[in-house]
């Protein structure tokens, strides 16, 4: 039930964020025209980064899930970011693809037993590098705006 619960509410978003985008020539509203055109644009292959396309050219570059993989994987031309959506113990949608944090932050323990204002100080880590970065764990909110018009999500 929370997963259709959040599997809703993500459509939601997602359509509120791509009805806007439809109203100019947003390379996003461009992504989603060869998307729901896809019979029209069979020499086309879509780009998906996955958990936001934190490897390029079978290096980790960023931090996964994170704004900076968001941006490189813009850079290179990907349609489509992959993320991951988490809850928060205060309730707030975090972008955060393992239930614990001690893989992929400076943080260690479950997501839902930190607040936001607690996994806002928790620093995102580069995985195979350990490379601890100046992100902190993203909002979907944070998420959303970065990719708005930009890229499909």
């Amino acid at each position: 039930m929370r997963t259709l619960w959040l599997s809703l509410l993500l459509s939601a978003a997602f359509a509120a964020v791509s009805s806007q985008s439809l109203a100019g020539e947003t390379r996003a509203a461009q992504i989603l025209d060869r998307f729901e055109h896809a019979n029209q644009w069979r020499d086309h292959v879509m780009i998906a980064a996955h958990r936001a396309g934190s490897m390029q050219a079978g290096k980790t570059l960023y931090a996964e899930n994170s704004l900076a993989a968001v941006e490189g994987s813009i850079a290179i031309g990907a349609e489509i970011v992959e993320v991951d959506v988490r809850r928060a113990k205060d309730g707030a949608f975090v972008i955060m693809h393992d239930s614990w944090l001690d893989r992929t932050t400076t943080c260690k323990g479950e997501v839902v037993k930190y607040t936001l204002a607690e996994l806002q100080k928790c620093r995102l880590v580069i995985e195979g590098t350990g490379a601890v970065t100046n992100e902190t764990v993203s909002t979907l909110r944070e998420m959303l705006l970065t990719t708005r018009d930009r890229i499909l999500i």
